[in-house]
């Protein structure tokens, strides 16, 4: 049977039909029925952060302003811009949002195209229609905004795919495929992963990258690590004959724990020195050619530091004030002042991330730790660039020997975590410690002490 074949068979069996998570007024541009032939690519589409983007609640609360029980709770987009659209639907559902623009319409509603099901979202139809990207600044400097600026799609039938060393260009029997380079520049990913809003740019990832490359200090690519290549020959799409360097559509990031681990590396020494336990760490990111974390504002990475006594109990931090983790770390809730195991604001470690600040515009308050539609600059930035590695030295006061101070034990331990713990409590939201690197050293101090005599 041929792919137009088959494809009849799957529609008449009721296989598109059957409770897709987004769909439109045209499901045949939906990913579904692109799934009906490429089974495996749709299934790896599926299961990724892009492939679930509209089925996740978040999305839909951080744009009207809810939080995780679903109730107002003021803090979102329209929340802070009541009664108004913005553009937050350009990168979740671009395809109608263009549409929209070309039909002379205003911006679209995020949380209606996710309700009424009017957009497939970051789905295979946007991508393999792009016939041109454009990454440009503005006289003043700042990068062109809006999709519709950066992209344009094709409205025909033929789907673009990657140019394969030995092939001219995939080909169907289902649709015509044009070879485009696009597919393998990094510029397409910057389409959304340069964040320009009003006031600040508030995702850089692609202008990193790409300073990065130009400077000759990667060869990677977007596409490089997060459309990784199997190892093995795969069918690209089902009858057809497996190929060689075809790559993975499930978008691995920050929700691969491999990903994670590869990143970044973590080395810890600790010792006695004058009396005092000194730890020192050295954080580098050596695995991603933008810093770390990358994409969202809101994202953080926390190393902890913990040293405690051969009881169990923390020791006394007595070191540098700015080694002390900031209350975006977490501080409890602000009324019971009760703290829960994720709390560390106040202990020893580092904050990694690319912090915004702004006044919000409905309440006139200045706000820290914002995502970038309230963001009127960037507060600081300690995320990890590649070649910069970060070197810090806490110091503790050692216990006495008397009192569980003969052995002392010393973890370190770097966690990603999606967005900071105090917008995590706000929101109701569950956020995860993800690990990407641990340490642990023990030292038994009567040891030490001699060999310092």
């Amino acid at each position: 049977m041929d792919a137009i074949r088959r494809l009849a068979a799957l529609l008449a069996a009721g296989f598109l039909w059957t409770a897709p998570a987004q769909a439109d007024n045209d499901p045949q541009k939906s990913p579904e029925y692109c799934g009906a032939c490429h089974q495996r690519i749709y299934q790896e589409w599926k299961s990724s952060a892009m492939g679930s983007d509209l089925a996740n609640p978040i999305v839909k609360q951080l744009y009207l302003g809810l939080n995780g029980r679903n109730q107002p709770d003021g803090f979102g987009y329209q929340g802070v811009f009541p009664g108004h659209n913005g553009d937050c639907a350009d990168c979740h559902v671009p395809t109608l949002v263009i549409n929209e623009r070309r039909a002379g319409r205003g911006d679209v509603n995020l949380a209606t195209a996710i309700d009424q099901k009017l957009d497939h979202g970051i789905s295979c139809q946007f991508f393999h229609t792009l016939a041109d990207v454009r990454i440009r600044r503005n006289a003043d400097g700042r990068y062109e905004r809006r999709i519709f600026e950066r992209v344009t799609l094709e409205n025909g039938e033929r789907k673009f795919g990657p140019r394969l060393s030995r092939h001219k260009g995939p080909q169907s029997r289902a649709h015509e495929t044009v070879a485009s380079p696009l597919l393998k520049d990094a510029k397409l990913c910057g389409t959304c992963h340069l964040n320009q809003e009003e006031k600040v740019l508030a995702i850089s990832t692609y202008q990193d990258w790409k300073a990065l490359y130009d400077a000759g200090a990667t060869n990677d690519t977007c596409q490089s690590c997060h459309m990784p290549l199997h190892p093995a020959p795969v069918e690209v799409a089902t009858g057809f004959p497996p190929r060689e360097a075809v790559r993975s559509h499930a978008f691995p990031g920050a929700r691969d724990a491999a990903m994670l681990q590869r990143a970044v590396d973590l080395t810890l020494d600790a010792r006695v020195d004058g009396g005092e336990l000194i730890v020192t760490t050295r954080v580098e990111n050596v695995g991603a050619a933008h810093p770390v974390p990358g994409s969202g504002p809101i994202r953080n990475v926390i190393l902890k530091i913990d040293a405690t006594d051969a009881k169990g109990r923390p020791l006394a931090f007595v070191g540098d004030p700015k080694l002390v983790l900031p209350p975006l770390a977490g501080t409890g809730n602000p009324q019971t002042k009760q703290r829960d195991a994720q709390d560390w604001a106040g202990l020893p470690g580092r904050l990694y991330s690319k912090v915004l600040k702004g006044i919000n515009p409905k309440t006139g308050q200045l706000q820290v730790g914002v995502p970038g539609f309230v963001a009127d600059e960037v507060a600081f930035d300690t995320t990890l660039k590649p070649g910069q590695p970060d070197v810090a030295a806490f110091r503790f006061a050692l216990p006495p020997a008397t009192d569980g101070g003969d052995v002392v034990d010393v973890r370190a331990r770097l966690v990603y975590r999606w967005t900071y713990k105090p917008m995590a409590d706000r929101k109701l939201w569950t956020i995860d410690d993800r690990p990407m690197r641990e340490e642990h050293r023990q030292l038994r101090l009567a040891s030490t002490t001699a060999a310092a005599r």
